[in-house]
């Protein structure tokens, strides 16, 4: 693997930045093992905290799944998918918060019913997999891309590859949001227990429910980014 370094970059946007290099330039292909984290903070001169951080925020985009005896596995995710995730398509200072979620609901409504209708065993196992992340997380801005990657989860459970890769290149942009506002939608209980209701909706193959959970659940999402719009 050639390296391409930018000091401009903080550690973990430089590795995101080589990892996404490596991807866009076919050195690493859907399917390939990414090399381990001591392999990659040698290479790249940054520490391996610094790694993870980036492989956790690649995972949480849906670029790269860990999994149990194999490492760190490119996705099945097309050149312009990456480019269009890391090339910021979507810019914070062109669209308001609001814009992003209204489009994000309405992309999780047809996103969240399809996974109640095609979701397979491996695919609640994920999304379990997802919440049980976000459970043990004690980070709060780690929790915000842990609560991405549990809805990102359900999304790819949809089987509609285009929803998925939709509500991705949107999602950088909201976060941003939600740092920016230190945004927290509801109490965090309330949180785990709506994201339990999601995968009850997924067993049940309750689409009609799981419409309501999605509206229910994202209501004071809408309500705050409606109230900082600025008309």
């Amino acid at each position: 693997m050639s390296m391409k370094q930018e000091t401009n970059h903080s550690p973990v946007d430089r590795v995101v930045d080589y990892i996404k290099t490596q991807i866009a330039e076919k050195q690493v292909n859907p399917g390939d093992r990414l090399p381990s984290e001591r392999k990659l903070s040698e290479l790249l001169k940054v520490g391996r905290p610094h790694i993870r951080a980036a492989l956790q925020k690649l995972e949480t985009y849906g670029v790269v799944e860990t999994r149990p005896q194999s490492g760190t596995i490119v996705t099945e995710f097309s050149k312009s998918q990456i480019d269009n995730l890391f090339n910021e398509t979507l810019k914070v200072d062109k669209y308001d918060f609001y814009s992003l979620v209204h489009v994000r609901v309405l992309l999780e409504i047809d996103a969240c019913t399809l996974a109640a209708t095609n979701c397979t065993s491996e695919d609640i196992d994920k999304v379990e997999k997802a919440l049980r992340e976000l459970e043990d997380c004690q980070d709060p801005k780690k929790r915000i891309e842990k609560d991405f990657a549990f809805h990102h989860a359900i999304a790819c459970s949809s089987h509609n590859p285009v929803l998925a890769s939709l509500l991705l290149i949107i999602t950088p942009d909201i976060m941003k949001f939600y740092h920016k506002y230190r945004f927290c939608s509801v109490p965090e209980r309330q949180v785990i227990t709506e994201h339990r209701d999601y995968i009850a909706k997924m067993k049940a193959r309750d689409t009609g429910g799981m419409r309501e959970l999605v509206l229910s659940h994202l209501a004071n999402q809408i309500n705050f980014a409606k109230s900082q719009r600025k008309d």
